[in-house]
């Protein structure tokens, strides 16, 4: 899912953007900092604050106080990482640390050493000479360069969400012609930010030539008045990218943020997030919960099958979600890589999350404990991507990948998940001084 660069995974967020993965709320909050020094103990913990080189907990500050000088290999104080409350830990802690494969991991580390993350800028030069081929290598990097923090929420609770999302591939065109009769729209060219204050939720808007003055600024349409306006639809159509042959399949390519079409010649093209109507996103399969269409938990799968059963409300539905997202369009080039994420790199599958970066900077490599189908899922993710959908603390987004498959788990992701952030070092550390 470019996304707000998104999802949309917007690049896709953003995923921007809004994920199809968010069908439901999520969880909501923020607040605090990593800091090298006792300050204030995490609300209603009952315990009295410890110093960074403990694994007790460790309530963080506003500020972020500079590192004692005998701590040389302490991790960087990270003001820009998260204002999150945080605990310090060791790997020896992380559940699963040892048991994580390290498959494709180096990849996805190479592509985040890529974005150049200053923060990250002395770890990623240490890496270079690593082979990907050496996982034991790689594993011991990670010890050396990075001291894991877990993540907590401004209450104290250490368990969050996890959602998944993917990159779908739909078949479609460039030019209009049975069945494919659904616009993919670029981004308008009188598309503008709004001042946070002008309109409400609204925060992008449109300049309308008055006739007998200098132009105005309006909110930009929604979904539910673009449906209703010919003129503006004709105004939209004037930049196509892309038709599809399905309403529903067009506002899941919109949730995802991104995704690949399948043209009649069977050539295929990438869709990326480029902006989007500045509409609040709002899940449909809330709006069928609230209907009282569905209950339980809404999956992508339930909701185009709802679809089909109910062909003379899928308008109504898709109006229940104002946000529309506008689209890049560019030939594939690089078969098997994945959509750009918000951090501006290709996302990995099973690697690569999304997160709201207002609390998480982007490319910080996160442990991840949660459950997918099930089964435990444990391994080191990266914050490469942001989705409308995806706000609040101790909240990612799991990139499945591309195609049905991938699709169809993100579709059922659904997850308590708990999280660690890795915060670089100023040096590595050495056997022995680790926490």
């Amino acid at each position: 899912m470019t996304r707000p660069a998104q999802s949309p995974s917007a690049a896709p967020r953003g995923r921007r953007l809004a994920r199809l993965s968010a069908l439901l709320p999520g969880l909501l909050g923020a607040c605090v900092l990593l800091g090298s020094c006792a300050t204030t103990p995490l609300p209603g913990s009952g315990q009295a604050p410890v110093s960074a080189g403990s694994s007790a907990p460790v309530a963080s500050s506003p500020a972020a106080p500079a590192l004692p000088p005998a701590a040389a290999s302490a991790p960087v104080p990270p003001a820009a990482a998260s204002p999150l409350p945080m605990r310090a830990t060791s790997f020896a802690q992380l559940p699963g640390w040892n048991a994580d494969d390290f498959q494709d991991l180096w990849r996805a580390w190479r592509r985040d050493c890529g974005a150049r993350v200053p923060l990250l800028a002395r770890a990623c030069a240490a890496s270079a000479a690593i082979g990907e081929s050496d996982l034991a290598a790689q594993r011991t990097f990670f010890e050396q360069w990075f001291q894991p923090w877990q993540l907590l929420s401004p209450g104290g609770a250490d368990d969050g969400l996890v959602t998944g999302y993917y990159e779908p591939v739909f078949a479609g065109s460039t030019t209009r012609g049975w069945p494919y009769v659904v616009p993919l729209w670029g981004l308008p060219d009188d598309l503008v930010d709004l001042p946070a204050s002008t309109a409400g939720e609204v925060r992008r808007g449109r300049t309308v030539d008055t006739g007998d003055g200098p132009p105005r600024v309006e909110p930009f349409w929604s979904r539910a008045q673009i449906e209703g306006d010919a003129q503006a639809r004709r105004q939209l159509d004037r930049n196509v990218v892309a038709w599809l042959s399905s309403p529903v399949d067009a506002l899941f390519l919109q949730v995802q943020g991104s995704g690949l079409l399948r043209l009649p010649d069977g050539s295929m093209l990438r869709l990326s997030y480029a902006g989007d109507n500045g509409w609040p996103y709002k899940s449909v399969g809330r709006w069928l919960l609230d209907q009282g269409d569905l209950r339980g938990t809404v999956t992508m799968q339930i909701i185009r099958a709802w679809a089909q059963l109910h062909p003379e409300r899928v308008q109504q539905m898709l109006d229940a979600n104002p946000r529309v997202v506008f689209f890049h369009a560019a030939p594939l080039q690089h078969a098997g890589r994945g959509p750009l994420g918000a951090l501006g790199v290709p996302l990995t599958a099973l690697r690569s999350v999304a997160v709201d970066k207002k609390l998480l900077a982007l490319g910080m490599p996160l442990w991840l404990s949660t459950r997918v189908a099930g089964q435990p899922l444990r391994r080191l993710v990266f914050a490469q991507d942001v989705g409308g959908a995806i706000r609040g603390p101790l909240r990612a987004d799991l990139f499945f990948g591309t195609g049905d498959a991938a699709g169809d788990a993100a579709g059922r992701m659904q997850s308590p998940g708990r999280m660690w952030i890795l915060l670089p070092r100023a040096q590595p550390d050495t056997p022995g001084t680790a926490p």
